[in-house]
């Protein structure tokens, strides 16, 4: 199914009234797994159920294969039956975990016969064999997720509409229904949308990402393209873009250069003016001497903190005044065994060395 949503409002009602979307458009032109990435807060679930037609915009309108599903009117009931969403907190009825996976189909009149058939796909990938005939009361919270995933599977919709579904779970029910969402991207039968602020996760199971933030999306398409490539200095933020900065480009000599309070770098652009430049920790370089290197960037400064982040080492370095404003911190992105061999540690010199190509410049 290929859904399009152009100019989404959506306005919560108060105390205090809250505009959560506000212009949103969003193309997902068909069967694949598409994440929403964003803050929390940001919108998510309630972007989630306007598309799975649980509530109308007060602006713009929502297709599906090209038909007018939703707007400020209404939305359609018959085109409600093609989505179905997942919440992050489901609610199980009391009774055992067959009659609640089962549920949903009863409600579709699916016959009692035809029922077993529709489940069986998912009860071995997601691990509910021996707690099928299980109260509901006696299974742990990932269990109850797991339960309620298959009950929406069951219905077999077009648009499996999915809001943090592994947030808070356990490895072993994480990875269950990781898999399970894996596959059915492989299969490519079902349009599935999964909103998360997992990054790794985006990354692992997506083929395109879709960036919310301030009520709308900001950059959207292939994965790797807005994962490793932001546009917008709100998702080099939520990246996790180390070096972050707002100022100007502009031309000096026959090279150009951003500046802004206490920095002066060279950098490749075609803009001139207002930016924002993003500069990943990884494409920084430490050395304990000034190097000889075509890098057209080098300063100079004392390590603030050397700090872990994962599997690699986060060296911080107040540079050196070198005029009126003070240069703000930076930061670059090693190796442990880089660390061990360097000496690196809090209060020593050090020089942080990257090209002018590793600046990317963004809106804003």
């Amino acid at each position: 199914m290929r859904v399009r949503a152009d100019g989404l409002g959506r306005t919560l009602a108060g105390p205090p009234r809250r505009r959560v979307l506000g212009d949103l458009s969003l193309d997902l032109p068909g069967p694949g797994v598409h994440a929403v990435l964003g803050a929390n807060g940001s919108g998510k679930t309630t972007l989630l159920r306007l598309l799975a037609l649980l509530d109308a915009p007060d602006a713009g309108e929502l297709r599906f294969d090209g038909e007018r599903v939703a707007g400020p009117e209404g939305v359609s009931r018959r085109a409600r039956r093609r989505a179905t969403l997942v919440f992050d907190r489901p609610a199980l009825l009391r009774g055992t975990v067959r009659w609640n996976v089962e549920f949903a189909l009863r409600a579709r009149g699916v016959p009692a016969t035809e029922r077993p058939a529709r489940l069986a796909p998912w009860i071995e990938p997601l691990g509910l064999g021996p707690i099928l005939d299980a109260r509901v009361d006696r299974i742990s919270a990932g269990e109850a997720r797991r339960a309620a995933l298959a009950r929406g599977l069951a219905l077999g919709s077009e648009l499996l509409l999915l809001d943090e579904p592994t947030a808070n779970l356990d490895p072993l029910s994480a990875g269950l229904v990781e898999r399970v969402i894996a596959d059915l991207g492989a299969r490519r039968e079902t349009t599935v949308v999964l909103a998360t602020h997992d990054l790794a996760q985006a990354r692992r199971l997506a083929g395109q990402v879709h960036f919310l933030a301030e009520g709308r999306i900001v950059q959207g398409g292939d994965a790797a393209a807005v994962l490793d490539a932001p546009r917008s200095p709100a998702l080099a933020e939520f990246l996790g873009v180390e070096n972050l900065f707002r100022g100007v480009v502009e031309d000096r000599g026959d090279h150009q250069r951003f500046t802004a309070p206490g920095i002066d770098w060279a950098v490749i652009a075609e803009r001139r003016g207002p930016c924002w430049a993003a500069l990943p920790a990884r494409d920084v370089l430490v050395a304990r001497e000034r190097p000889v290197s075509s890098a057209m960037n080098a300063v100079e400064g004392t390590i603030e903190r050397v700090e872990e982040r994962g599997p690699t080492v986060l060296v911080v370095l107040t540079p050196a005044a070198t005029g009126d404003a003070p240069a703000p911190r930076l930061a670059a992105a090693v190796t442990r065994a880089t660390v061990q061999a360097m000496g690196l540690a809090p209060g020593q010199r050090a020089w942080l060395v990257w090209k002018a190509a590793s600046v990317r410049l963004l809106d804003g």
